[in-house]
């Protein structure tokens, strides 16, 4: 049996017309072009991926330039006593951490930061590190949650908002020994 190139089939007859030569042309030039600009680009081109990555690496940083880490010798809070600092400090202080530590600092399932009872130290640095680095369920006492590490979440500027908000709340939190 032999294959009928033209065959009809539901009323549409095909024909075995060969491809016009302008469409044939404009695929071959196509395929050379192709194979020219990746040759120009990925050798002679200064114009590379490192260098792609570099430039948005810039303009990322110029538009989001980085944060100066707030840091103090002693390991005291530098924002304490400073009102606007304490200001922000509530407003997170509600949104992040009133979940577990109660609206006001009272304590619910985490302890009560308005007391002068500190499981974890009383001092600045202590209450900066246990924040940061949070409290695993190894070495959380009288029963109480894990306390979760926000240096990533919050990072220092915001830790020490807070902590200056406690400060204002708690005098029995002491800027360092």
């Amino acid at each position: 049996m032999t294959h009928d190139s033209n065959k009809e089939f539901d009323g549409i007859r095909q024909e075995d017309n060969p491809m016009p030569e302008w469409w044939k042309w404009i695929f071959v030039i196509c395929v050379v072009f192709a194979i020219g600009y990746s040759i120009y680009f990925h050798k002679y081109s200064q114009w590379g991926q490192e260098v792609a990555y570099e430039n948005e690496v810039k303009e990322h940083e110029t538009k989001f330039p980085k944060a100066v880490e707030i840091q103090s010798d002693d390991g005291s809070n530098p924002l304490r006593g400073n009102a606007q600092a304490i200001a922000e400090g509530e407003k997170l202080f509600k949104t992040v951490c009133a979940a577990c530590h109660g609206p006001t600092g009272q304590g619910l399932v985490g302890p009560n930061l308005v007391d002068a009872e500190w499981i974890h130290g009383t001092t600045d640095l202590e209450v900066y590190n246990t924040i940061m680095k949070g409290i695993t369920v190894e070495k959380t006492k009288l029963g109480r949650g894990p306390m979760p590490p926000h240096e990533n979440s919050l990072g220092g500027e915001k830790v020490y908002q807070v902590m200056a908000w406690l400060a204002s709340q708690n005098p029995s939190l002491k800027a360092s020994r």
